[in-house]
């Protein structure tokens, strides 16, 4: 277990008015303690526990939970609730989770209200991409704006979206579904079902895809001697790896990958007419060869005048985006009643 605290001297915030964040992850739970005025005043991280089952998670969640208010010597009572970001599918006006893919014999658990008999205050769940837009929104890159979105990039493409302020969630809880906007016909096959969707394009895998194509189409690259021959072993590390020994395909990979994500974005600025963009995953470390193609595709996709708004950015807040965004996101729902 790791836990990270910050004791007593919590800098001069209203601890008469605190919020929870909880990132429920396949791997580790994550929470933070954070105040109404958005000073985080202390984190708490372990493994979830994935594979004991629902009863052993919510332990663990709630464990966290008390452990962080312990340790930074808060009161429950300063609490006002607690926000949980958790892997869908979901519905997230009534907190229950029906059966997420990485947390094992998850089926339809009402998972706000069994944490809130265990912890004794109100507990909000929402989709883990979308408390992680809320995040960068509140305290993050998208600070000062009140529109904006978010696409997380790994082995596929989340995103969510706020408009003025709030979260765009859609009347069944399914919005902003942005790596699953179609960006070619016919295209690619996507894990969703569906083809063309951007993140068979714009995800590592999609990268790892083009990859893979341009070698079977001869393209010559140092990838074929560090897989061996075997293009499945081929990973999104591996390109990273082969940009920065200078070798050209790598660079031309992941400059297709950013052209696609730059045409998926267009689409979502012409559509939204965000103030910011906001990327974050695994992939952003990539930095200027990812981001150029990106904005430079965008740019010229898109209307002038929602163009020259729009920043395309990297996300501020790390790794603690989603629990971050989970604290705000309940903070939101509880000032709001919904």
């Amino acid at each position: 277990m790791c836990v990270y605290v910050f004791r007593h001297n919590h800098g001069g915030a209203d601890v008469s008015e605190l919020i929870i964040g909880v990132d429920l992850g396949g791997t580790n739970v994550k929470t933070a303690l954070v105040s109404r005025d958005k000073k985080v005043l202390g984190k708490d991280s372990r493994p979830t526990r994935a594979e004991e089952g629902p009863e052993a998670v919510m332990t663990c969640m709630a464990e966290s939970v008390e452990a962080v208010i312990a340790q930074t010597g808060a009161r429950r009572d300063d609490v006002l609730a607690a926000g949980i970001g958790a892997p869908g599918p979901m519905n997230w006006q009534t907190g229950v989770v029906y059966s997420p893919p990485n947390l094992p014999g998850w089926k339809n658990v009402p998972l706000a209200d069994e944490m809130t008999k265990r912890l004794g205050f109100p507990v909000y769940v929402d989709n883990d991409a979308n408390v992680a837009c809320y995040g960068e929104y509140w305290l993050g890159a998208g600070q000062g704006a009140e529109n904006m979105c978010l696409l997380t990039l790994g082995t596929g493409v989340g995103g969510g979206i706020v408009v003025f302020g709030q979260l765009l969630r859609g009347i069944d809880g399914t919005a902003a579904e942005i790596g699953h906007l179609k960006v070619m016909r016919g295209g690619r096959a996507c894990g969703c079902g569906a083809t063309g969707c951007l993140e068979a394009y714009g995800s590592v895998t999609g990268m790892v895809r083009t990859a893979v194509e341009g070698i079977e189409s001869g393209r010559k690259t140092i990838l074929t001697d560090w897989c061996k021959g075997d293009l499945k072993a081929i990973t999104g590390k591996m390109i990273s790896d082969g940009i920065e020994q200078g070798d050209e395909f790598c660079r031309w990979v992941m400059n297709e990958t950013g052209v696609w994500l730059g045409i998926g974005i267009s689409s979502l600025i012409n559509l939204l007419n965000p103030e910011k963009v906001i990327l974050c995953g695994g992939m952003i470390a990539a930095g200027d060869v990812l981001f150029d193609p990106i904005r430079k595709t965008a740019r010229e996709l898109t209307f002038e005048v929602p163009a020259n708004r729009a920043q395309i950015l990297a996300a501020g807040l790390g790794a603690d985006s989603g629990v971050i965004g989970s604290a705000g996101c309940a903070l939101a729902r509880f000032e709001s009643g919904i």
